[in-house]
């Protein structure tokens, strides 16, 4: 049987940081915050920040559309469109 996954904020947020820890060679100085910027804090180019968005939508079982995820600039932007997806095809 397998665990649901916490589609709230805070779980969607957990789960980018676990990525992160997963999959990120180059650590950055600054500690990773909800704030952190995907190129200017974290150093994520295009191909990694699709990689993440991938994960996202395969853990959480959504796509998220190409518009809403390229305005997205820190991770709490990348969460609230995880959740706002979420919602949507929850409804």
């Amino acid at each position: 049987m397998s665990v649901a996954a916490d589609n709230s904020y805070e779980g969607v947020l957990a789960k980018i940081f676990e990525y992160l820890e997963e999959h990120r060679v180059e650590r950055p100085t600054a500690a990773i915050t909800a704030e952190s910027h995907l190129i200017r804090d974290l150093g994520l180019d295009s191909l990694q920040s699709f990689e993440m968005v991938s994960e996202l939508e395969d853990h959480f079982s959504v796509i998220i559309p190409l518009d809403l995820f390229q305005s997205a600039e820190t991770l709490e932007d990348v969460a609230r469109a995880v959740v706002q997806v979420v919602q949507v095809e929850a409804a």
